[in-house]
């Protein structure tokens, strides 16, 4: 089975030798930029060394999917949001929202032929042409809401779900249209899966409640209409959105260690692929091999259908992290017994964030 199969594969959580090991969110770090002899920031605006950086996480790397753009400016540039591009270990950011009022919103009908859209769409296609069935190349779209939040400001966005909902639903209509369109032009230059980032959506910002009641028919619409398979990805703390997100319609769900796994079976196994968790910080970036090694058996035996880390790989983490990560998920295909015992090593950094405040709280209550 090869790397393109077996990723698509576990997608539609159909059968694998063994499970895929991805970057779904970006990628990249410095080391293979060093090896691509490409960098931040030329390369997000120049097609080919797009294509050329993004396909080094597979070249160098065996990371079993091509993944493109890097960061979440894209639509939002276009939009008339002002770039920071960055610097060697940096990715792009918009700097500040634009827009206070739902009348102010413009969406330009060449949207597709505007800023770095068409480098990103010439990109997939270099890449298609040159990885066809080897390898699955896959891309992402800002999902409405993020893009909402980064368009408008938390400021105006988050009080608004309660004041003016109204004014929510007239932004997240049209921003659900223009993320399709924007989605299927990727489809149709070669993608064969879509990121939907939807970072905004974290239980550390919204309520399960509101996800439901505000984002959710979105995403369903949105994931209906995209022509592809779809991996939604949303961090941090939102154990309490799995419900929604297993109706969602996502073929993929990519989350972090903030989310409790035996919640993510619970709800989601089975309807949705799962995706993740290594952590990104503390285990990827600062751990050494064995315990990314560790960490990455304990994914894969609490039941993710994708080994990948829980969000955008730090742009220094050691080359050699990265294949401690490809080294377990070879090494869980081919050796049964490691499935007898799962590593606690993530479960032991949760417990340890945990233990502080656990203090807290009982010194609290002895000097009450």
């Amino acid at each position: 089975m090869n790397a393109k199969t077996r990723f698509l594969n576990a997608l539609h959580l159909q059968p694998v030798d063994r499970p895929p090991v991805a970057a779904v969110v970006t990628g990249i770090t410095v080391r293979m930029m060093e090896k691509a002899g490409i960098f931040y920031p030329e390369a997000h605006k120049d097609a080919r060394q797009l294509a050329g950086l993004a396909a080094s996480i597979w070249e160098h790397c065996q990371i079993e999917a091509i993944k493109l753009p890097f960061g979440m400016t894209v639509e939002v540039e276009v939009l008339g949001l002002e770039i920071d591009y960055g610097t060697l270990d940096t990715l792009p950011t918009d700097i500040y929202p634009i827009w206070n009022h739902p009348d102010e919103l413009l969406i330009p009908t060449d949207f597709l032929d505007r800023g770095r859209v068409p480098v990103v769409l010439d990109a997939i296609g270099r890449l298609r042409k040159r990885y066809d069935n080897e390898v699955a190349v896959i891309s992402s779209i800002v999902g409405p809401f993020a893009l909402a939040a980064k368009l408008f400001g938390f400021p105006n966005l988050f009080p608004w779900i309660i004041t003016h909902p109204d004014y929510v639903h007239q932004i997240l209509e049209p921003l659900t249209d223009l993320a399709t369109r924007y989605a299927n032009a990727q489809i149709d230059a070669g993608a064969d899966a879509i990121v939907l980032g939807e970072a905004t959506c974290s239980g550390d910002l919204i309520s399960h409640q509101t996800y439901r009641d505000f984002i959710l028919p979105y995403h369903q619409r949105l994931c209906a209409s995209i022509k592809g398979p779809t991996i939604l990805h949303i961090c941090g703390k939102s154990s309490n959105h799995l419900p929604y997100i297993a109706e969602s319609g996502a073929t993929c769900y990519s989350f972090d260690e903030g989310v409790d796994m035996s919640e993510a079976r619970k709800y989601a196994k089975g309807k949705v692929a799962l995706a993740g968790y290594v952590p990104t910080v503390e285990v990827l970036l600062n751990g050494d091999p064995e315990t990314v090694y560790q960490a990455s058996l304990e994914c894969l035996g609490n039941g993710v259908d994708i080994l990948a880390p829980g969000c955008s790989l730090p742009q220094h983490t050691p080359l050699e992290n990265v294949a401690a990560m490809v080294r377990a998920a070879h090494d869980w295909g081919a050796n049964p017994k490691l499935h007898r015992n799962i590593p606690t090593i993530i479960k032991a950094l949760q417990d340890q964030k945990r233990r502080p405040r656990r203090e807290q709280r009982q010194h609290r209550r002895r000097t009450n």
